[in-house]
């Protein structure tokens, strides 16, 4: 071969390394996994209170941690298993900003999943939605998350929305006590305004019969005054949007006062282990109205749900230390096992090798889906229109003091919003 023919092999040859290394590189790109998956392992993470004003909701974590454990110990989702980080951000948003900016920069987690309350949440939304990074199933009922789904296309919520749940309040006394005088107490901030909002919208032409309002800030510990003023101001009914410390509180107080009026209380404060410990410090429990959408381990009619029995399974095996709560009614259990269990279908549903976009697609297109730790009857269902996932309820009454639980009455409430 002459001088100018092994040039030409040479360029040739270098050709064909260049090609090689281009279809290398990408196929390299082509194949890069999503931040936080890995060929093993899936991470993710979320902000809770375990400490602080809301610190009673810290059940939540612990039983979706659980769950993960199960899902772990059965092989994960597709041969992958999930690594969840709890932080304490103590209910604060000024704690929620940097503590998820160290989740997403640093632990480098697929997705921000389940993290708590309203305002917590509103801190990060807009940061999570410019980074891509799925703000999903978050353990908050304000509307905005369902209503801003085009602005906001990585975040969606789990729980029926605060609005809609206000409404059928509203409706519910406009029906059934129209001449009620109705007090209302709730939290000074979007979480408190958002179900005061719904109410007013249920009420319609009776909005009138609202004769005051008392709103108290998230660090209160006395409602002395507010429960006053809604005594004096002549209500008969109190309906109560509060976290579950101020619930209590509440509850407490207007009895030590002398006062007994009919008593709404806000779903997130609803539960069975709240009202037994109001009741154990004085508070008249009973005729307490409220929503339900979970099960009910206090239930006797629910004991053979299949709901009910993975439930018992998982706690007693990975989270034994929860076995009191379970026992004792402790919604947060239920629903913690629900969001967790909701997490995992749509990451089964995500492709074989989940990716941020396959993952919102998955939760966004959920049909009648039977999340088992949810009540009777109530299904998934969301849609490209659709970024509300669980729409349904039942009204509840509390009955048996310190050591009772609330009992479903009448039909589910569909599309609460």
């Amino acid at each position: 071969m002459g001088r100018k023919g092994r040039f030409v092999a040479a360029l040739a040859a270098l050709a064909l390394v260049a090609s090689v290394a281009a279809s290398a590189a990408f196929g390299a790109r082509a194949h890069r996994l999503d931040p936080g998956v890995t060929s093993t392992t899936i991470k993710i993470g979320g902000t809770f209170p375990l400490t602080g004003v809301a610190s009673l909701y810290k059940v939540i974590p612990a039983a979706e941690s659980a769950y993960f454990a199960y899902i772990n110990a059965h092989g994960g989702v597709n041969g992958r298993k999930i690594d969840f980080t709890v932080l304490d951000d103590a209910y604060d948003p000024s704690k929620t900003v940097p503590l998820t900016q160290q989740l997403v920069e640093q632990d480098g987690i697929f997705a921000d999943f389940g993290s708590l309350g309203t305002a917590p949440n509103l801190s990060i939304w807009g940061y999570l939605n410019q980074h891509k990074v799925p703000q999903v199933l978050i353990a908050t009922g304000d509307s905005y998350w369902g209503f801003s789904a085009k602005k906001y296309p990585w975040t969606i919520g789990y729980q029926p929305d605060y609005p809609g749940e206000g409404k059928v309040y509203g409706k519910y006394i406009a029906a059934n006590t129209p001449n009620a005088k109705i007090g209302v107490l709730y939290q000074n901030d979007a979480f408190g305004k958002n179900y005061f909002a719904g109410l007013r919208v249920g009420l319609g032409a009776k909005k009138g019969q609202i004769v005051a309002s008392q709103s108290y800030d998230p660090t209160q510990t006395s409602l002395v005054q507010q429960i006053l003023a809604l005594k004096s101001a002549g209500a008969d009914t109190l309906v109560i949007f509060a976290l579950p410390s101020q619930a209590i509180t509440a509850m407490v107080t207007a009895t030590k006062v002398g006062w007994s009026p009919q008593i709404f209380l806000g779903n997130v404060s609803a539960n069975p282990i709240f009202l037994q410990i109001a009741a154990q410090n004085g508070a008249n429990v009973n005729g307490v109205i409220s929503t339900g959408y979970l099960i009910d381990a206090l239930n006797a009619s629910q004991a053979n749900l299949p709901g009910i029995k993975l439930m018992k399974s998982i706690i007693s095996t990975y989270a034994p230390s929860l076995v009191p709560s379970m026992n004792g009614g402790d919604a947060n259990v239920p629903y913690g096992l629900g969001a967790a269990w909701t997490f995992v279908y749509a990451l089964q549903h995500a492709g074989k090798t989940p990716t941020r976009a396959g993952l919102m697609n998955a939760l966004k297109s959920m049909h009648n889906v039977k999340d088992p730790f949810l009540y009777p009857g109530i299904t998934l269902n969301t849609s490209a229109k659709d970024n509300f996932p669980t729409e349904q309820e039942i009204l509840t009454k509390w009955s048996g003091g310190a050591t009772g639980d609330f009992t479903a009455f009448g039909k589910l409430y569909n599309g609460v919003r």
